[in-house]
């Protein structure tokens, strides 16, 4: 059986190397361990995105980003530019790995022969269940649906990066079981060690870059309250934006870059001080800030949506409440809060996991194995 030489395929390949992503990591593995041919960057010209976004544009910021996530026009543009990418690469390959959904080349790989493959973090239903209900048109999502399904249909495989998204695809597009793999992920965190982890000091910490109703902030807020009435000196830690609140409690910060290393170690301070984390989020693709938080040993709370119960619940790393219970949510924080070693017993299994689970050679090695039974 001959060895992988994969091509990876993926809009804004050097983007994700500055920024450390996913993709750029497990791309990364793959040339290390000698399967990676080389990547083909597509991207499409300045002036053609911008007009593409002026064409989505909505007043509304959140119905903006979505139209323009979803625009299949923008699909078809970067499959052109993946193909002739394709054809232009000078590497030798025996297989094709892309990068999520938004281009579709299978007529390119089948006329050559090559066995196709997609990596995935989310899927337009996933992505779409994030959103506010009704916030685009059902013509709108149905046209992204039958796109990503006609990409689906025409590869040999697709990966994902965690078991809830695998049965998504099943579920949702009725892509056979055989061909759908659940990959995972590698985390990018050291999990550091816990020897003078303390988890008596009452600091739970909340972190989100954008969306703070969304990602459960408001939710977090008024819980917060609930559990200042019999833990006086519980402390919030709002990490992210400057998000303008000021009250007994509450700390806030604004974004910390992880790319500027005095940032960087003040986050990962943050982190390091919090006893526990606690994001009540309406809806995670992957929820990589669990993981995260994870590596750092604090257990986490986040609700029973998305993937979220599959990262927390699955590793014994904390529990999960429904969207927007307030209620639910004050009780399992003070709960929590009240039970240091409760706390640093689902702190050590998360822990645990990230060294044990989410590791990119282990990713690669599944991916390895489906990829060469194609060869």
């Amino acid at each position: 059986m001959p060895d992988p030489r994969i091509v990876g395929v993926m809009q804004g390949f050097a983007f994700q190397e500055r920024k450390g992503s996913a993709f750029y990591h497990l791309f990364r593995q793959l040339d290390g361990g000698g399967e990676l041919s080389g990547v083909v960057d597509i991207n499409i010209p300045r002036w053609l995105r911008r007009g593409l976004k002026l064409k989505n544009a909505a007043l509304d910021r959140v119905k903006w980003n979505a139209k323009d996530q979803l625009d299949v026009m923008r699909y078809d543009l970067l499959s052109r530019k993946g193909i002739k990418g394709l054809g232009d690469f000078k590497g030798e390959y025996n297989a094709v790995l892309q990068i999520g959904s938004n281009m579709n080349l299978n007529r390119y790989c089948q006329s050559m022969n090559i066995p196709a493959f997609s990596f995935h973090d989310n899927n337009v239903f996933a992505y779409t269940r994030s959103l506010p209900p009704e916030l685009l048109p059902d013509r709108r999502i149905q046209e992204a649906i039958d796109y990503e399904k006609r990409v689906y249909d025409g590869l040999s495989g697709v990966f994902t990066m965690s078991k809830t998204l695998a049965r998504s695809f099943v579920t949702d597009f009725g892509l056979p079981e055989d061909k759908v793999h659940y990959a995972g992920f590698g985390s990018p965190f050291v999990a550091e060690s816990l020897e003078e982890k303390a988890y008596d000091q009452q600091r739970i910490l909340f972190v989100a870059s954008h969306s703070f109703e969304r990602k459960g902030g408001v939710t977090l807020l008024n819980a917060f309250r609930k559990v200042r009435e019999s833990l006086p000196e519980a402390q919030l830690v709002l990490v992210g934006r400057d998000w303008n609140i000021d009250e007994p409690g509450v700390e806030v910060h604004g974004f910390l870059d992880k790319r500027d290393p005095v940032d960087n170690e003040k986050y990962q301070q943050l982190f390091r001080n919090a006893s526990m984390f606690v994001m009540p989020s309406f809806n995670e693709a992957f929820g990589e800030v669990f993981v995260e938080a994870m590596s750092h040993g604090l257990p986490c709370i986040g609700t029973n949506t998305g993937v979220m119960p599959e990262i927390i619940c699955g590793n014994n790393a904390g529990e999960v409440i429904e969207p927007g219970d307030v209620e639910a949510l004050a009780e399992n924080i003070l709960g929590s809060l009240s039970d240091p070693q409760a706390l640093r017993e689902k702190g050590e299994a998360g822990h645990v996991a990230v060294k044990s689970e989410y590791t990119w050679d282990k990713v690669t090695g599944r991916i390895n194995e489906v990829v060469s039974s194609f060869l």
